[in-house]
């Protein structure tokens, strides 16, 4: 039922690569020198202010496009489609199962617990 993953062009994946590894250089930074971190984090905050790693930078500041209507977002959205309308036959089955096993049970407790059905004194 999944549809293959698309290959993602180059210059996404450079994006995805920059932003991991400007995280990774916060995460680590008490295992290189205070010298070495404040150059790399300079030189990432240089590029990231500048534009230079993103994908799209004439698209910079620009809010995000619509997911309705971009074409490359309604794949993944019928994948989550598809995953959602197979899980409804599985649960289908279960629920009738409980349905046809656990009714009388569940009616005769709570008969009994209020008292209408089980009159004690």
């Amino acid at each position: 039922m999944q549809s293959a993953p698309k290959k993602q062009d180059r210059k996404t994946i450079r994006e995805q690569r920059s932003l991991l590894h400007g995280v990774q250089v916060r995460t680590n930074f008490h295992s290189l020198s205070k010298r070495s971190f404040n150059a790399r984090r300079d030189m990432l905050t240089a590029a990231y202010e500048s534009g230079a790693y993103l994908k799209d930078p004439e698209n910079r500041g620009q809010p995000p496009p619509n997911p309705l209507s971009d074409p490359s977002s309604m794949d993944g959205m019928m994948g989550m489609m598809k995953n959602q309308m197979a899980m409804i036959i599985p649960n289908t089955l279960i629920m009738s199962w409980i349905n046809a096993f656990f009714s009388g049970y569940v009616i005769s407790r709570l008969f009994c617990s209020c008292g209408w059905l089980c009159m004690r004194g």
